[in-house]
């Protein structure tokens, strides 16, 4: 029996017309949703260096490491635009108010704090201020030294509600404080070790849970150290700095496999992870504050002559690295060879 012979009514037939119709019409919304990966219009966030309280070098490592750490777990969330480091500490904002800061990185939020150690307990302070400078919110969080994990957690769960971030992924950013994936910084990762080196032990490196954490991160920050090298080098020298990031990068994936940073590397530096059409708008939902990725991102739509998405990615880009020469260098010569020419590289 054919398919056509089974529904022989024709009332049957409109019906099955009528269904396929609007299969079809579903389909291709549901294709036009997934091929288009302009970004969101969303808040911008800027986390401020947090100020050391005390003049011990350790304790100014670890502010450094804590603004780093809580701005990549921000930055984990798709809601609001997080300002990369390289810019929201860049050395030019020394000296400027809170609200020429937050007019220069274009943020509608900071988030600032002040780190003291004090008899073995850490004294973390954290405030929340708009555009205008003016405080929204501050609370202080205490701990002692090696419970620095759960004084994370704790000034996690006081923050999140005073942002506009998604409540179901305040569990999911406590989590990447506790295990092995979190994201974090690689330079953060390289003064903690320098730290430890130069006797603060211990202590010093609290915010690594276990020595197969500690070196799975270490692996990381090595791979993006040696990755970043590759630019500058002379081309003899190339290949082996080359085989000496992804050696690191494979170790950090061995000791931390979920960590999102060894994907976002892959995805960046190496042909493992090739970037389509079909799969940008997965890998910007996963890793939706990295300027590199949306730079990445639009040079594909470039090459591929799609001048709308090139732009639109390009801008975001610049958007998230507004102080970064580099950012706004490669993204104004996108937007000038997409008919663009409104962004200037410094």
């Amino acid at each position: 029996m054919r398919l056509q012979d089974i529904y022989t009514q024709p009332g049957e037939r409109r019906v099955i017309r009528t269904a396929l119709a609007c299969l079809a019409l579903g389909m291709g919304f549901l294709a036009g949703c997934q091929g288009s990966s302009l970004p969101a219009e969303r808040p911008t966030l800027a986390v401020l260096p947090f100020e050391a309280r005390d003049a011990r070098e350790e304790t100014r490592d670890l502010a450094d490491h804590l603004t780093k750490r809580f701005r990549t777990i921000l930055a984990t969330g798709a809601e609001v635009r997080v300002t990369e480091s390289g810019s929201a500490m860049h050395p030019s904002l020394a000296g400027l108010s809170l609200a020429e800061k937050a007019q220069i990185l274009g943020a509608d939020y900071l988030l600032a704090g002040t780190l003291g150690r004090k008899e073995g307990r850490l004294r973390l302070a954290l405030q929340v201020l708009d555009t205008s400078g003016e405080e929204r919110w501050h609370e202080t969080f205490e701990s002692p030294l090696l419970y620095q994990a759960q004084l994370q957690e704790w000034a996690l769960e006081a923050l999140w509600p005073q942002l506009p971030l998604d409540a179901q992924g305040l569990e999911v950013a406590k989590g990447l404080v506790a295990h092995c994936h979190y994201p974090d910084d690689a330079m953060a990762i390289l003064t903690l070790a320098r730290t430890g080196r130069r006797g603060g032990g211990p202590a010093s490196l609290a915010m690594v849970a276990t020595a197969d954490i500690e070196a799975g991160l270490l692996h990381l920050a090595q791979s993006e150290f040696y990755f970043r090298q590759l630019e500058t080098l002379p081309e003899p020298q190339q290949p082996v700095i080359e085989r000496l990031a992804v050696r690191s990068l494979g170790r950090a994936a061995a000791s931390c496999p979920e960590h999102p940073d060894v994907e976002l590397l892959r995805l960046l530096n190496t042909g493992e992870l090739p970037l389509t059409a079909e799969n940008a708008a997965r890998y910007l939902a996963r890793h939706p504050n990295s300027a590199d990725l949306y730079l990445a991102v639009a040079e594909f739509y470039a090459a591929a002559a799609s001048d709308r998405q090139a732009r639109a990615h390009a801008r975001e880009a610049a958007l998230l690295d507004p102080l970064g020469e580099a950012t706004r260098c490669r993204a104004s010569a996108l937007l000038e060879q997409a008919g663009d020419a409104s962004l200037e590289c410094p």
